[in-house]
């Protein structure tokens, strides 16, 4: 994150994983997170999700999320990967 300045968004269950008081934490993503961290995933063109579920409150409109990012989605539960 900090070699590469990559901006952090969080999911409700991944709040904590990642000091909110960082420099490139943008906050909370989905229906009831920051404008920030919503527009900076809808303007990337590199989407890396770490242990993320991507249901419909974080996606919203499916064909609008991340819709110019590759995905690399990493996650210990193999039914996740993909699963949107």
């Amino acid at each position: 994150v900090n070699y590469f300045q990559i901006p952090v968004t969080t999911t409700l269950m991944g709040k904590g994983a990642f000091d909110e008081d960082h420099l490139l934490a943008l906050g909370m993503l989905g229906m009831h997170g920051t404008a920030y961290a919503n527009f900076s995933v809808s303007e990337c063109d590199l989407l890396i999700a770490v242990g993320a579920r991507f249901d419909d409150r974080v996606t919203g409109k499916l064909d609008k999320f991340a819709a110019h990012a590759k995905t690399v989605h990493i996650d210990i539960d193999p039914a996740e990967v993909g699963k949107n």
